[in-house]
């Protein structure tokens, strides 16, 4: 069998610091190895697939690019630089002479690591993101919508503490207590939180669009599009009023949810065009014939920079939060991670397992929202204890046992009954201001009218 040459283009959003760095670093581990270990198959699908995971292995020199999208520029070259290192390290712990060494010594001198900068929360930074790799890259194999942010004001120190001492699993797993404000804008006038986690990642999937069906058409394998999502996505916003999370308390909770519907409206779609040659409304908001795909991952529970937001006020707080963490892994949570590397576990696997061994709702009907206690302050409790209740999407998580040995999770979201066709609502609503977006960009329409069309469309409008 002939070694594989598929070259891969990875973007990976937020890639300087946290998962995102986990992300890159783990990538470059896995894809350094002739068989990464990510790249097998490790959940039950319904059917043999034994065959069709019987794939060619990768030539070390087929071609890696690894896009470091982030905001500051700085930032990037530095871990762009502490990447390589850890590369080398890595390589530098194999045997010497051995095939396995070959191989990642091989792909080493092939690799590439690109910055590229990246301001969500500003649509003309997507845009010129867009055009700069389209004129730098031939196809992209994945995207991986990694960066967020949350507009959290402090940490309710006494109120978790009651929590982590009365529910400690579920404090660490669903906090209450980041209190957040709300009301924050961006440069666009258009809701921060919002902006930077969502809307701003679905402009970047629109305006890389044709490069994802280039990668297709000319490898025969689909893209890959991977939404970042979080154990703390809540329903928490008025769908009608409020879809651009200005007003609830809740945003970073929110639009994580919003994630997770988007992601799904999207490839709910993507199947329909795939199965019926065409989706049956705005059918340009995706593949043609399904050459590619979306998925919702999360990180799990692990220690980023993104604590400091909740401006603790206690010396050393973060060593009592890594306390806090070994603890309640030991004690049974399976969603804390000790380290960022095995935080990208579950992205990882999706993004390098072949299709096949990737679960759908449809061929794994026995994992069931229901499978999920979650705690009595969330939306969810005791909502599905008389019914089965239906299945949004499925989200991929990373996970590991007491001991920290990690592997890739499932868990269903459920659908938002209330709202049921909250995805496709908001997805219609995404593209109209992405569009008015790029009118205003192309001179169409002045700034004022654009800032009046997207205030509209957070609004009653539309």
């Amino acid at each position: 069998m002939q070694p594989s040459t598929e070259e891969l283009v990875i973007v990976v959003t937020g890639a300087n610091g946290g998962v995102g760095f986990g992300i890159c670093h783990r990538l470059l581990v896995q894809l350094s190895s002739p068989r990464p270990s990510d790249a097998k198959r490790y959940f039950d699908v319904g059917r043999d697939v034994a065959r069709e995971l019987d794939i060619p292995e990768r030539s070390p020199d087929a071609g890696v690019t690894i896009v470091m999208a982030c905001r500051d520029p700085k930032r990037a070259l530095d871990a762009r630089e502490k990447l390589y290192r850890l590369l080398d390290q890595h390589i530098a712990k194999l045997r010497k002479g051995s095939y396995e060494h070959k191989y990642a010594s091989a792909f080493r001198k092939s690799v590439r690591l690109d910055t590229e900068k990246l301001d969500l929360s500003s649509v003309k930074s997507v845009l010129d993101f867009g055009r700069a790799v389209s004129q730098k890259y031939e196809h992209i194999s994945h995207l991986i919508f990694n960066a967020g942010t949350a507009t959290y004001s402090h940490l309710d120190i006494l109120g978790f503490i009651w929590d982590l001492l009365t529910h400690p699993i579920d404090a660490i797993e669903h906090p209450r207590r980041n209190m957040q404000v709300n009301g924050v804008l961006s440069k666009d006038n258009l809701g921060y939180t919002w902006q930077c986690n969502v809307f701003g990642h679905y402009v970047l999937y629109r305006s890389v669009q044709p490069l994802l069906l280039a990668h297709a058409r000319k490898t025969g394998a689909s893209a890959r599009i991977l939404w970042m999502s979080s154990l703390d996505a809540e329903p928490l916003f008025d769908p009608k009023d409020d879809w651009q999370l200005t007003k609830t308390m809740h945003s970073y909770n929110a639009s994580k949810y919003q994630i997770e519907l988007i992601c799904s409206e999207l490839e709910r779609r993507t199947i329909e065009a795939e199965e019926e040659g065409r989706a049956s409304s705005w059918p340009e908001l995706v593949a043609p014939h399904g050459e590619f795909h979306h998925y919702v991952v999360s990180p799990g529970i692990t220690s980023t920079n993104m604590s400091t937001l909740l401006n603790i006020p206690i010396p050393g707080w973060r060593y009592l939060m890594l306390t806090a963490f070994l603890i309640v892994r030991f004690i049974g949570s399976k969603h804390v991670l000790m380290s960022l590397y095995s935080a990208a576990v579950a992205a990882v696997h999706l993004a390098l397992v072949p299709l096949v061994a990737i679960p759908t709702v449809r061929n794994t009907p026995h994992i069931s929202p229901a499978d999920i206690e979650y705690p009595s302050w969330h939306s969810f409790y005791r909502k599905f204890t008389n019914r089965r209740p239906r299945v949004l999407a499925l989200r991929f998580g990373a996970e590991n046992d007491r001991w920290g040995n990690d592997y890739p999770g499932v868990t269903a979201v459920p659908v938002w009954e209330e709202h049921p066709d909250a995805g496709e609502t908001l997805l219609e609503r995404f593209e109209r201001l992405y569009q008015t977006f790029l009118k205003a960009e192309e001179g169409t329409m002045s700034a004022e009218d654009r800032s009046k069309n997207g205030q509209a469309v957070n609004g009653r409008a539309s």
